[in-house]
């Protein structure tokens, strides 16, 4: 029977990596465009996982709990008052953008007559709402309103505390350490209203889809073999009694070297071709040609691999034989993670406002004077900065199945950690730093016998360490 290896380390290092980049990110943006180096931002994740809470486990939310009529359920008062929280949080989120103006769609490319923009917002505000109220208990339903109450409350660090110091002329270590102690208020202040103890999401096990029942939180053991005869993959169920076989494939040398070519030769071909294509500089810009073939390789070598599969039987003797244990709710972790910052590339690279920002984050007086409204770009920086740890707070929540006051506070080091590697002010560099702080600290307790994952943390730190030596500026070097 295979054990864990190299290839599992590296998965889950990769499902650590996810939960750092969704913090990082936000650090990013609100360092690249507002200079604060923003100590408080793991108790955004923290706030944001103890947000869904409201929907996922009402009756441990003190206060209200007395809306609860059992650990997830409630009155018709419970319900409105979730209604409310969804829908104000979403039009508060907005009217950072600029008050009223904002609501009437000021913020918009083209600005509507203000009639629209209000009736447009209100019923986005509804909408969101309504969702929340519908999903109710599903911990994706609490995700909803840990986004849109994060992305409300985010901003107002920068409008009641961080705004005041900048006029002031406060240099970076005073907003370090107002960026520390707000942390720390955050923090307790969270304690002194729910306590100490630790709590957890109620999370189904088994899910029902096309009426097919799925198995959430059991790993599932896929079983890598190689031998002569080629590659079989065997994957495993453990949820039910006897973890039961799902299925085994295989794929003998010819056809194993058939999709590894096919997929190299189309990731190749994707490559040239949108290189070639430099025409249109905005499209290549937004979809380049690394891009383009990493996402097309990766379809490619899924639809081969599933196309030419076949029958497979488990070789007694394999030349090399590894395990990789993943469940369902860890791999929604890096698929939400991807999707959260797809939608943010096709923001900073296919928008106005994204422009502006890019703009901002290159040189915030000069894109003050070319007209660009610079307040309204620092704040939406902070509700995307928002936004994005709510949903690193309940997918850490998920992740390790218990939730904190210190959970936020634990993973900013390695958050700081992944901006840093990137580079300072990039947040494509904060992503790619995060990975690999994420893989470095799992596949380093891996790769080094004897220690545990006390020591996760200070292995990620010495290769930032190393790559630091050998290049200063981090990976992307900011840009």
């Amino acid at each position: 029977m295979p054990t864990t290896g190299l290839a599992n380390a590296v998965v889950t290092g990769v499902v650590t990596g996810s939960v750092v980049a969704l913090g990082a990110i936000g650090l990013a943006l609100v360092y690249s465009i507002a200079e604060v180096p923003n100590f408080a931002h793991g108790e955004l994740l923290m706030l944001g996982a103890y947000a869904a809470l409201f929907v996922n486990r009402p009756a441990t939310v003190p206060v209200f709990e007395a809306l609860a009529t059992g650990q997830q359920s409630l009155g018709t008062a419970g319900f409105a008052v979730l209604f409310v929280l969804g829908a104000g949080a979403t039009l508060a989120s907005i009217s950072h953008l600029g008050g009223r103006a904002a609501l009437e769609g000021s913020w918009w490319p083209r600005r509507p007559a203000p009639a629209v923009g209000l009736a447009v917002h209100l019923l986005a505000a509804v909408v969101v709402g309504g969702l929340v109220v519908w999903g109710f208990p599903s911990i994706w339903a609490g995700l909803l309103l840990a986004i849109a109450l994060l992305a409300a409350l985010a901003p107002v660090q920068e409008r009641r505390v961080f705004r005041k110091f900048r006029a002031r002329g406060a240099s970076l270590a005073t907003m370090l350490i107002v960026a520390l102690g707000l942390s720390f208020v955050l923090r307790f202040g969270t304690q002194a209203v729910y306590g100490g103890q630790v709590r957890d999401y109620t999370v189904p096990r088994v899910a029902h889809v096309l009426g097919v029942e799925l198995g959430l939180a059991a790993a599932k053991f896929v079983d890598v073999y190689l031998s002569g005869a080629g590659l079989v993959v065997q994957v495993i169920d453990t949820g039910p009694p006897g973890n039961p076989v799902m299925f085994t494939v295989g794929y003998p040398p010819l056809v194993l070297a058939v999709v590894l070519g096919g997929t190299a030769l189309v990731a190749a071909g994707a490559y040239w071709w949108r290189r070639g294509d430099g025409a249109d500089f905005r499209r290549s810009r937004t979809v380049g040609p690394k891009l383009l073939a990493a996402v097309v390789g990766t379809v490619a070598f899924v639809a081969l691999a599933a196309f030419l599969s076949g029958p497979g039987t488990v070789p007694e003797a394999p030349a090399y034989e590894t395990r990789i244990s993943l469940s369902l709710m860890r791999a929604s972790v890096i698929v939400v993670a991807l999707v959260m910052m797809a939608s943010l590339h096709l923001l900073l690279k296919e928008t106005k406002l994204g422009t502006a920002m890019r703009a901002s984050s290159d040189n915030l007086d000069l894109a003050q004077v070319s007209g660009i409204n610079t307040d309204r770009v620092m704040m939406v920086s902070w509700v995307i900065a928002g936004a994005f740890a709510a949903v690193g707070g309940v997918m850490l929540g998920v992740l390790f199945n218990q939730l904190t006051v210190n959970m936020g506070f634990f993973l900013l080091l390695p958050m700081f950690a992944g901006v840093i590697l990137g580079g300072l002010g990039s947040v494509y560099g904060a992503i790619l730093g995060s990975y690999l702080v994420g893989l470095a600290m799992d596949v380093g307790i891996f790769a080094i016998p004897g220690i545990g994952a006390t020591y996760r943390v200070p292995i990620a730190f010495v290769v930032l360490f190393v790559v630091l030596l050998v290049r200063p500026q981090g990976i992307t070097g900011g840009a």
